[in-house]
């Protein structure tokens, strides 16, 4: 057997072999990059480069103006939280922790340790009507103390309701209804401060912007005495005006003396933000939340802490049949797949807003009319039907979510009123026992630091009218009418019909609220259009009158109705004609 030298080979190669073998390896790669490239592997994306603002757009420089005022602002941030973190810094170096941030950590550790996920909540019935709403907004007002009036800040006076407040003062004088004006992040500082000061001549009101914050649990507080150290509170996530609104309902238990906890109970027109409130000042996700309205269905109990018990109420809307479809969708109070006519409520933006303002929103051309406007963001958003038709209920949709989103921006401003005595003493008689003059000092503060007019690009619109809601109560005396006439009928019928009698009466509110289906409307609709089709055969099967139905043409019609002799041996050479068929004579 041969031995293998264990002396290691060299490596050197000759020139020839190094270059082939480079050649062959650099053939062997471009092939494989060949076969890729057929295949679609690893292809990189084109970059898409930004086209930037065309020439022919009417509103270049002002968009190049407010985009360069953005990039300013944004370095001018940057700046302030730099420095704000070196100060920081500098004072954790030295040891020096300020008295605010010391009650922020305080606070956050007590809200760790606290939060109890206590929620009850009332069992769902099968009826989700306005009935059933509103016999939970009845079980809120009897079981509070405190009520919580919710109003949007962009419109206080069209989210409000009027005879709910009267029902709150009717059911017990003792109870306390205080306004919260939710929402002050979206409207400009004059306009919170304007509204303040008109709502506060009727009843104490609170400022308050809820929390955006997407955890489960530890949501922020804003305090007041850092609120006027940053200036960029539109686009905080944190809670504002918490503590103002607790001080304010610790006041009223101490005032009372109440030895148990104080229930408030927080109502208001759907999607004015109730659920968002109640997450806020729990600081955690205890109820869900959500911009479609009518989402929370019942009562629910949440415990705050031990002085203080919030119930959250459905939000209930039974308008007048005077107030149009219109208002209550532009109001949020509706949902939009439930709109009979979508286009409306455009019509009634589009006489709000003005064109410009929806041009530079929308990037749009010019228009002149609603159905111009329609068909160019339907056609800009690609909502086109069979055959490239234009689909203007869809774009309709759109522009109607975006309002209610707030992509359209806009606020109201209140209008002038003369002063009543009557309000005055109501508004002294709360200050009292809320100790209001000393809760409104702590929120200035925050108000002061939120963006003027000039800074918003925000329509003003008209405010709207109050509500005056039907609150489905029923007279005595009608009650009694409409017993005696059904106890007079009931003689007339059989006893089975009888007993029947509360079951229609109650089927027949049922089936008349908004978005149920009757299926005994259905059922008789069907045999209408059974009647219909059966009497219509019956008319193609009858005999047919020949003096009325075959005659001929170009011949008096007389001949054939008079017996004339002549001219019937002529006809009976001739042959009869098919039904609804002329002949030429």
């Amino acid at each position: 057997m041969v031995m293998k030298s264990k002396k290691s080979k060299s490596k050197r190669i000759s020139l020839k072999k190094k270059h082939k073998i480079i050649r062959k390896v650099k053939e062997h790669h471009k092939k494989k990059a060949k076969e890729a490239k057929k295949l679609g592997v690893n292809q990189k994306r084109k970059v898409e480069k930004d086209p930037g603002i065309p020439n022919d757009w009417p509103f270049k420089e002002q968009e190049l103006k407010a985009l360069e005022a953005r990039r300013a602002r944004a370095v001018e941030e940057l700046e302030q939280n730099k420095a704000a973190r070196k100060e920081r810094a500098h004072k954790r170096k030295l040891g020096l922790l300020g008295n605010d941030d010391t009650e922020q950590l305080a606070s956050v550790a007590s809200a760790n340790k606290n939060i109890e996920e206590d929620t009850t909540t009332v069992a769902k019935g099968h009826d989700h009507s306005e009935r059933t709403f509103y016999k939970e907004l009845v079980k809120v007002i009897e079981a509070s103390d405190v009520i919580l009036e919710v109003l949007d800040a962009r419109d206080p006076l069209g989210t409000r309701c009027v005879d709910m407040e009267k029902m709150i003062f009717k059911s017990d004088p003792n109870k306390r209804l205080v306004l919260l004006l939710n929402k002050i992040d979206l409207v400009p500082r004059e306009a919170v401060e304007k509204w303040l000061n008109y709502l506060r001549g009727e009843l104490p009101v609170v400022a308050f912007k809820c929390s955006t914050q997407e955890q489960r649990s530890n949501l922020g507080w804003k305090s007041t005495s850092k609120a006027t150290k940053t200036s960029n509170l539109l686009q905080t996530s944190d809670c504002l005006g918490a503590e103002t609104l607790i001080k304010l309902l610790k006041n009223y238990s101490r005032s009372r003396e109440l030895k148990v906890s104080v229930t408030v109970g927080i109502v208001g027109l759907p999607n004015v933000g109730k659920s968002s409130l109640i997450n806020s000042l729990k600081r955690s996700h205890v109820v869900n939340v959500g911009a479609t309205p009518g989402l929370t269905r019942s009562m629910q109990e949440i415990h705050l802490d031990k002085h203080v018990k919030l119930l959250d109420c459905p939000g209930v809307v039974m308008v007048k049949s005077g107030d149009s479809d219109a208002s209550i969708a532009l109001r949020n109070c509706k949902r939009i797949e439930k709109l009979d006519d979508v286009v409306s409520p455009v019509k009634e933006i589009l006489k709000l807003c003005p064109a410009d303002k929806l041009i530079s929103l929308y990037k749009l051309p010019s228009f002149s009319t609603v159905d111009d406007f329609l068909q160019k963001v339907a056609t800009t958003r690609g909502k086109l039907k069979k055959g490239g038709i234009v689909d203007t209920e869809a774009a309709a949709r759109i522009v109607l979510h975006d309002w209610n989103e707030g992509k359209i921006p806009y606020y109201t401003l209140p209008p002038t009123r003369e002063q009543v005595d009557l309000e005055t003493t109501i508004v002294s008689e709360f200050g009292k026992e809320f100790d209001i003059d000393e809760v409104y000092k702590t929120e200035s503060s925050f108000i002061g630091s939120l963006s003027s007019i000039e800074d918003f690009r925000h329509v003003e619109v008209p405010p709207g009218n109050p509500l005056d809601e039907q609150m489905l109560e029923e007279d005595n005396a009608e009650h009694k009418e409409v017993c005696q006439i059904e106890e007079t009928m009931a003689c007339d019928k059989d006893p089975v019909e009888t007993k029947t009698s509360t079951s229609r009466r109650q089927n027949d509110k049922l089936y008349t609220a908004e978005g149920i289906l009757d299926p005994r409307k259905r059922r008789a609709e069907k045999k209408q259009r059974r009647a219909q089709k059966l009497s219509l055969k019956n008319q193609m099967d009858a005999d047919y009158d020949f003096k009325v139905d075959y005659h001929t043409k170009d011949r008096p019609f007389g001949a054939i109705a008079t017996g004339d002799e002549s001219a019937g041996e002529e006809e009976a050479n001739e042959e009869v004609p098919m039904a609804g068929v002329e002949v030429d004579a």
